[in-house]
């Protein structure tokens, strides 16, 4: 037999062996996910009872009478992590409320894989849920309750995949570290300080943030830009006391005009925001960024059914992924003015009126430099008799960007990819998410987002709901992921 022979049968020896590799792990893989799937399918009942009692408490962050609330959240989540085997389950105090610890740390030379989530939620205006916000029902396959997606899901999904692979294989594959939020719906303020004080406790190879979201229930995604946030309120005063309008009317300054005035200075007519400087520092989106958006498949008439709104709003030069992902905004969050009872009529002269604002920042643009730029216009444009003060918020929130190069993105993305059957679409996110960035220039890892929320359950609006079939699609997820982080890591250790 001559060399050439003798080589030809190596090489397909070779490859033989590599498919009879591949063909193996698969089988591994598909006998792990089966005997998690059952496990998952059985306690299905008991993880719904869970979702309901940790939904049913009001843990509202940005209320100070909700301040128990909170705490009982937390305390609930670190019974049940000490109830699936936790080495090390704790509430940890900030200046705020205090962030919930959870540590598996049993697997000595593994990965660890720091996972986070937040417990806290936004306030509601009750009159407009069809049920009770913080009493949640359970209705065509959803769970509905203020929190019960963002990001309540988050916590319990990852926090029952952990139990799953206990409960099932007696063991993790890698060490877990758990931190989940107490503030994150007011802005995180107490997050870095929490991450300075405790970074070797908090050591991770990778990271993971559990308040993401899928691009729909069949096609994955994965999150590559965050915007940032600059919040600011302005009271306009223009009397020491609401008037009488038939006594006063016609000759004394109406705060509520006032205020109308200076909002509808914000904006040109093309709806741009009008405020000197406002655009200077931004970057616009790159070439890959504007390729990756022709990628999506985005159809306007889905949001607007979602919101039931009835037109798309913007500068049309840029696409409306473009506008909310890459692009700055100045938007009213809030106004207040004379007398807005749901029942009688007062009339009167508003002598007070206030506006919140909420700016989404992009790129190189700073939350305090955006911020003066805005008082210093409200001033310039203050009508006659009109006099402002101003309530500025503790912080800033800077935009990000997660880089698609590293094996922390692949291994996320090799996941979606075996779960959903589909390569996970990259995509952009409008809305802030703090923590993240204060993980990556603290501790130095990426968080990538791997959450279940779909983008019409209502998050942060009435009757907020949750897909049960998330659940089962979540746990898998996080199952395969941990299991998949820790073969490749041994791989690439054992080379």
């Amino acid at each position: 037999m001559n060399k050439k022979c003798i080589g030809s049968i190596v090489l397909i020896s070779v490859f033989s062996l590599q498919l009879f590799a591949q063909k193996e792990k698969r089988e591994q893989v598909k006998s792990s996910q089966t005997a998690y799937e059952k496990y998952i399918d059985a306690n299905n009942d008991a993880h719904l009872k869970e979702f309901i009692e940790l939904v049913s408490i009001p843990s509202i962050s940005s209320i100070p009478a909700n301040k128990p609330d909170v705490d009982k959240a937390a305390a609930w989540i670190v019974h049940k992590l000490k109830a699936i085997g936790i080495t090390t389950a704790q509430t940890i105090p900030t200046e705020g409320n205090p962030v919930v610890y959870g540590c598996w740390d049993k697997a000595p030379g593994k990965p660890t894989i720091l996972i986070y989530a937040h417990y806290d939620v936004q306030p509601v205006k009750e009159p407009e849920w069809t049920i009770p916000p913080f009493s949640p029902k359970i209705s065509d396959g959803k769970i509905f309750g203020r929190g019960a997606s963002d990001d309540k899901s988050g916590v319990l999904i990852t926090i029952w995949a952990v139990e799953t692979m206990l409960r099932t294989a007696g063991k993790l594959p890698v060490n877990v570290k758990f931190i989940f939020d107490g503030e994150e719906e007011k802005g995180s303020p107490s997050f870095k300080g929490f991450l300075d004080k405790n970074k070797d406790l908090l050591k991770a190879d990778f990271a993971l943030n559990a308040d993401g979201s899928q691009y729909s229930e069949t096609t994955p995604s994965i999150l590559m830009s965050l915007r940032g946030a600059a919040i600011l309120e302005f009271t306009i005063q223009t009397a020491n006391t609401d008037a009488h309008s038939g006594q006063f009317g016609g000759k004394t300054p109406n705060a509520a005009v006032a205020l109308s005035q200076v909002i509808a200075s914000f904006y040109t007519k093309d709806g741009n925001v009008a405020v000197e400087g406002f655009y200077d520092k931004v970057v616009p989106a790159s070439l890959q960024e504007k390729e990756m958006i022709k990628k999506l498949p985005y159809d306007a008439s889905r949001d607007m059914k979602v919101l039931g709104t009835t037109a798309e709003t913007g500068d049309t030069i840029f696409s409306p992924l473009e506008r909310i992902w890459y692009r700055p905004t100045l938007e009213i969050i809030g106004m207040q003015s004379g007398y807005t009872a749901a029942e009688g009529h007062a009339n009167i002269i508003p002598g007070n009126a206030m506006a919140r604002i909420t700016c989404r920042l992009v790129n190189n643009q700073s939350g305090k430099e955006i911020i003066d730029l805005i008082v210093k216009h409200i001033n310039k444009n203050l009508p006659v008799g009109a006099r402002v003060t101003y309530k500025f918020s503790n912080g800033y929130t800077r935009p990000m960007k997660f880089p698609a190069d590293t094996k922390a993105y692949h291994y996320v993305s090799d996941a979606l990819f075996t779960i959903y059957g589909t390569q996970p679409l990259q995509t952009g996110h409008g809305g802030s998410i703090g923590p993240l960035i204060d993980i990556n220039e603290t501790l130095g890892i990426y968080a990538y987002s791997l959450g279940l929320q779909l983008a019409d359950e209502r998050k942060h609006a009435a009757n907020e709901f949750f897909r049960l079939s998330s659940m089962r699609k979540g746990q898998l997820l996080y199952c395969y992921y941990l299991q998949h982080v820790a073969d490749e890591e041994s791989k690439l250790k054992n080379k």
